[in-house]
């Protein structure tokens, strides 16, 4: 099975489809844009080159007609087309009369004056016989051998001056250079060609340097080059005028800006893909790290974190993930402390009935032995003391067994003052052994009352006690204080110990953790639940080489509640 693409892979294809393929669409516009810009900017060109052409030919052929029908105009000419006309139809083969009539002064130097643009003129009468023909001078073949390209022929009428009647007509060879105001076709476009073609004929009346076939399509080729045309039709003159130029020179500046600018582009493409993969790379790093974390813990190793977050929505994940991965330690650890809990429980419950049982057998002793021991001074008073420790610890033994089943304790009025005392006198013989002094709590004016069980209370001070006996050294001290408030009563323990280093301060309270390696680690944690039975807490703060302060908070009684203050001695 083919594995689906990796999340960098699927980022890239996002840039390379959202990007770098848009960037090769426009690249693909501009290059045909730039042709196409070249067409029309050629086109453009040859129609503004052709007009120009056209108006010149316009303006050229008005000083030629003129000249010509000047030729008509003369007394002689009028005078025998005239009498030409009045005589009638000609004779059989006139039509074959081809000038041989002497050719008038003035005509002949009217003619003359023309120059050279006037290769040839035939006047011819009414019956369109030709009366004279007139050529240049310098002329020794045909106009078409002379000047190596056709000449235009075009006809003139000739009207009568007086009455307007028509008495012939006036043929003209021309040669298209003659009509051509000097067209600058270069302004227009480099390697422009202008063409002219008589319409009757189809003959190309210029000098060209191509084959005047191609000129029939708009479009050609020519000298491997693309080549653009364009053509206008006049009816005076009857000529028709083609404009052609190639369309490299026009097209080449925009392809060379269309070439550059697919450059640019594709440059601005490969670096947007190469940031695109650095940045999506860092990215999917760290999500990278995200995954190798998140599978690390699912393996169960919960100490995993993800490190170098940053401050985007990854970093945010991964801060998210090491709060949760810490929340999961720390429910875990609740759970494994609820769970040691309850085996404690289950130990002391077993361990409570045994002892019980014991305490159960001494006390019927202590109590015969009281019936059949003979009066002594003495006696009944050390039994009394026995029995009643017996009691107090069968008490105590109970109330623990109970805690340790249901986690509730009773709810009586209790004189917190008098449980701090007994607490005190149990811990004293430890404080004594270790050479360190327990100050206890002075006396107050007034009972101090919390709702609860003195001897599971009695129990929990006891075990601060003893822990702060255990972390001093010889010429140590502890002591005891209590303040209330309106809400509760604080218990602070402070000894002046060696301190707990700050690491090991949230374990603490962990079931079977201790920093002594005789330690049972039960002592703070039995305390901790027993403060939270009673619906306080417990706390702790320590400095290296300044001691450490236990601090419980208890709540005091509403009002309202029964006072009924245990006394010392009852449980």
């Amino acid at each position: 099975m083919l594995r689906p693409p990796s999340l960098r892979t699927r980022f890239l294809l996002i840039v390379l489809v959202g990007a770098v393929l848009p960037l090769a669409l426009i690249g693909f516009w501009l290059t045909r844009t730039s042709l196409r810009s070249g067409e029309e900017l050629l086109s453009a060109r040859l129609d503004e080159a052709l007009e120009s052409t056209a108006q010149g030919v316009r303006r050229a052929w008005t000083r030629r007609r003129s000249d010509l029908l000047s030729l008509g105009d003369l007394p002689a000419v009028q005078r025998r087309l005239a009498a030409a006309a009045d005589a009638g139809s000609a004779p059989a083969g006139a039509g074959d009369f081809t000038g041989d009539e002497t050719v008038p002064e003035e005509l002949a130097a009217d003619f003359a004056s023309l120059g050279s643009w006037a290769q040839r003129v035939v006047i011819r009468d009414i019956a369109d016989r030709p009366v004279w023909t007139l050529q240049a001078p310098e002329a020794a073949y045909t106009a078409t051998e002379q000047f190596g390209t056709p000449a235009l022929s075009v006809r003139l009428e000739i009207y009568d001056l007086p009455s307007g009647r028509r008495l012939g007509a006036l043929e003209a060879d021309l040669p298209m250079t003659a009509l051509l105001d000097e067209p600058r076709l270069a302004a227009y476009a480099a390697g422009m060609v202008m063409a002219a073609f008589d319409p009757a004929t189809g003959a190309s009346l210029l000098p060209l340097p191509f084959d005047p076939a191609v000129l029939a399509d708009e479009r050609f080729v020519w000298g491997g080059d693309d080549w653009r045309a364009a053509r206008s039709e006049l009816e005076e003159p009857a000529v028709t005028l083609v404009v052609a130029a190639p369309l490299a020179p026009l097209a080449e500046p925009f392809e060379r800006a269309a070439r550059q600018g697919l450059l640019a582009l594709l440059a601005v493409a490969l670096f947007s893909f190469g940031l695109a993969a650095l940045l999506t790379g860092r990215v999917t790093r760290s999500l990278g790290r995200l995954t190798t974390a998140a599978e690390a813990v699912a393996r169960g190793e919960l100490e995993r974190r993800v490190e170098d977050v940053g401050d985007d929505e990854v970093g945010r994940v991964g801060r998210a993930f090491n709060a949760m991965t810490e929340s999961l330690r720390r429910t875990l650890r609740e759970l494994a402390d609820r769970q040691a809990l309850a085996a404690v429980g289950e130990f002391a419950a077993s361990l409570s009935h045994e002892i019980r049982n014991a305490l159960t057998s001494i006390r019927v002793d202590l109590q015969l032995l009281d019936e059949e021991t003979p009066e002594d001074a003495s006696a009944p008073e050390i039994r009394s003391r026995a029995l009643q420790k017996v009691t107090h610890l069968n008490r105590t033994v109970s109330d623990a067994l109970s805690l340790a089943r249901s986690g509730r304790v009773g709810q009586d009025n209790v004189d917190l003052h008098a449980t701090l005392q007994s607490a005190a006198q149990s811990a004293t013989s430890e404080f004594e052994e270790r050479g360190a002094k327990l100050q206890s709590p002075s006396a107050a004016s007034r009972p101090i009352e919390v709702r609860g069980d003195r001897g599971a209370l009695e129990q929990l001070f006891l075990n601060l006690l003893l822990n702060a006996a255990q972390a001093l050294d010889e010429g140590g001290s502890a002591s005891v204080e209590v303040i209330t408030d309106d809400e509760s009563a604080l218990v602070s323990i402070h000894d002046t110990g060696p301190g707990i280093p700050e690491d090991l301060q949230e374990r603490i309270f962990e079931p079977f953790f201790s920093t002594r390696p005789d330690g049972t680690g039960l002592g703070l944690a039995i305390a901790r639940r027993t403060a939270q039975a009673h619906g306080g807490r417990i706390s702790l703060r320590s400095s290296p080489g300044s001691g450490t302060t236990v601090e419980v908070r208890l709540p005091l009684p509403r009002p309202g509640d029964k006072s009924s203050v245990a006394s010392e001695g009852q449980v």
